[in-house]
């Protein structure tokens, strides 16, 4: 499997094996206090001959630090030729720093910045 993109949403779904999105494209989350951030990351994909079981997005923080998440692929990704998608659900504690992150997956880098109202 070769990741030919990524983004980050507010919401995906599949339905009769189409992608449906909602607020894709993200650059920012604004969180309530006390409230995690959780987007959505869609990875778009090529098949190829390796098989992966899961998929690992590494997540910046603004403080320097880094943590890694293990996305599941289905394994309708991984069939035919052509291009497929996998998506799932990043979580940032409430109580982690606002500022930016990076999400980064395959070559793919892609920044949120998160802010909290109210403070």
């Amino acid at each position: 499997m070769i990741v030919t993109g990524a983004f980050l949403a507010e919401a995906a779904s599949v339905a009769e094996g189409k992608l449906y999105v909602l607020g894709g494209v993200l650059t920012s989350w604004t969180r309530n206090r006390g409230e995690p951030v959780v987007p959505v990351i869609v990875v778009l994909t090529q098949a190829s001959e390796d098989r992966q079981a899961h998929l690992t997005v590494t997540v910046h923080d603004p403080t320097g630090g880094s943590g890694e998440i293990a996305l599941p692929v289905p394994a309708v990704t991984h069939d035919g030729t052509s291009g497929g998608f996998l998506f799932g659900q990043i979580g940032i504690p409430a109580e982690a720093p606002d500022g930016r992150y990076v999400l980064v997956v395959g070559d793919i880098s892609l920044p949120l910045e998160v802010r909290t109202t109210g403070e």
